[in-house]
């Protein structure tokens, strides 16, 4: 009845690689961008995005600083509650053969 599922094919996991580091070269082009922008004094220009709304580089780094912070918060109490839920397993493990 129920059918294993397939493998990925490699092409498709090679074009998400592929995508992955280019996506992350983007990015940090952006930022780099922002960064050297900010330096030469000119960090309140007001550039358009892809969605024709006008920001500026210095908001630009302030929101990838707070996604970064946000990541890492969201990382520790996501480690947090696994070794909770592992501690949780340990101290009321049910036998596997007894179910």
């Amino acid at each position: 009845m129920n059918e294993p599922k397939k493998p990925m094919p490699r092409l498709m996991m090679v074009g998400f690689a592929v995508t992955g580091v280019a996506s992350f070269g983007g990015l940090a082009a952006m930022i780099a961008i922002a960064i050297e922008k900010v330096r030469s004094g000119k960090g309140l220009d007001t550039y358009r995005t892809a969605w024709l709304v006008e920001f500026n580089y210095i908001g630009m780094l302030v929101f990838f600083g707070a996604l970064a912070v946000a990541l890492t918060i969201g990382g520790y109490l996501r480690f947090r509650e696994y070794k909770q839920w592992r501690e949780f397993e340990r101290k009321y493990s049910v036998d596997k053969d007894n179910t």
